[in-house]
């Protein structure tokens, strides 16, 4: 029974898992981001392009009128929403087989893209499944910092730890100086195992970055007593200088090597911060990827670790393959012949590949070839 589309979601891994079982023909419909203006085609424009194409793609695999019609009604419907055609900050998956119907915004752009297949395709996707449900921002200036808590498309002040200054007065004042070279300030509550924190009332600019750091030091140690536990990712927003700083006096793990850029306290717009905290997690899952397909290859017996895409692909679909890194640059298209699949024309295997992963619970992964050992279109890591 077709399940009936649904508001626009984000793309998780368990309700992929559910769409990805779905038997073919299965349409993918990648939207880009649009706003009203923009020389580019609305998403209403770009959805009935690809209807057509679709449609030219069944009438030649000769996909009955009246299957064409069912499967392509509720995407034409789609695209004569006038709230459709309003576009967004944000791109659009479409999935639709006999069976499926759902869409799902995503936090990375894309081109316009139609595939029909015998699956869905998902190799441009797969970062989407990496995203972190929740995270943090920490807004940086000289004098005060604010917490963001981001989770899919919504970023809100969330309040610093107890004990935790706002501001750098707040630091200072923690305990009145007394002139000497080296003040200390009682630890707040929320400080671990920090007896002090020294504030030098030395002079000039290095006084000030001491103060800074003294400062972010709070800021930093605070934190940790909420996130460290989770392995929540922490973005900072601010000028380099200032994350130069705080970098220096932070221990957290899971801190992201690049920052938003920003001079102007508060003023960042929620959209754009978004779309950069999430270019910046991207980047973090890749060097995390990239590292444990190194490790692998080091480590991992030779009778489970392949780069042949026919036996990578088998496996796959026998529940074997733990772990999948595909070529970002590369293709395998033909067709697939197996007695549990039905294949509708040429595809590409390495997609395939990954869907047959996902489905049997192992991860997949989409590398750029500099990545990849060797320039190898897939590696696969087998359970056995």
């Amino acid at each position: 029974m077709l399940s009936t589309s649904s508001p626009a979601e984000l793309l998780r891994l368990s309700t992929l898992r559910d769409v990805l079982r779905s038997p073919g023909p299965c349409i993918t419909i990648l939207l880009p981001p649009y706003r009203p203006g923009e020389p580019a085609g609305s998403p209403a424009t770009v959805l009935k392009t690809s209807i057509r194409e679709a449609a030219r793609q069944f009438a030649e695999r000769e996909v009955s009128k009246a299957a064409r019609t069912d499967l392509l009604q509720p995407i034409e419907s789609l695209a004569e929403d006038p709230t459709f055609a309003a576009g967004s900050h944000w791109g659009r998956a479409i999935f639709r087989s006999p069976s499926v119907f759902r869409q799902f915004d995503l936090t990375q752009a894309s081109q316009p893209f139609l595939n029909v297949a015998g699956c869905f395709s998902i190799r441009q996707l797969t970062a989407e499944l990496a995203r972190p449900r929740v995270f943090y921002i920490l807004v940086l200036s000289k004098t005060r910092v604010a917490l963001l808590r981001c989770a899919g498309f919504h970023a809100e002040i969330a309040k610093l730890p107890a004990g935790v200054p706002e501001t750098l007065t707040e630091a200072l004042e923690l305990e009145p100086p007394d002139h000497d070279l080296e003040n200390r300030s009682a630890a707040g509550i929320s400080t671990g195992n920090m007896h002090g924190v020294r504030f030098g009332t030395g002079s000039g600019r290095e006084t000030a970055r001491v103060h800074l750091a003294d400062f972010y030091k709070l800021v930093d140690r605070g934190l940790q007593e909420v996130l460290r536990e989770s392995e929540i990712p922490l973005i900072l927003a601010g000028v380099d200088e200032d994350a130069t700083v705080f970098r220096a006096v932070s221990n957290y793990r899971h801190l992201s090597k690049k920052g938003i850029g920003g001079s102007a306290y508060g003023s960042f717009r929620q959209e754009e911060v978004l779309e950069q905290a999430y270019s910046i997690l991207r980047n973090d899952d890749l060097e995390r990827e990239a590292s444990s397909l190194r490790i692998a290859r080091e480590r991992v017996t030779a009778t489970r670790f392949s780069t042949d895409p026919d036996t990578i692909l088998h496996a796959a679909f026998e529940g074997r393959v733990s772990q999948l890194y595909v070529n970002q640059s590369a293709e395998k298209i033909d067709v697939f012949e197996r007695r549990s699949y039905q294949n509708w024309g040429k595809e590409d295997l390495l997609n395939l590949a990954a869907v047959q992963t996902i489905i049997h619970y192992g991860k997949a992964s989409v590398l750029p070839a500099e990545l990849m050992p060797e320039a190898s279109t897939i590696v696969g890591i087998m359970r056995f």
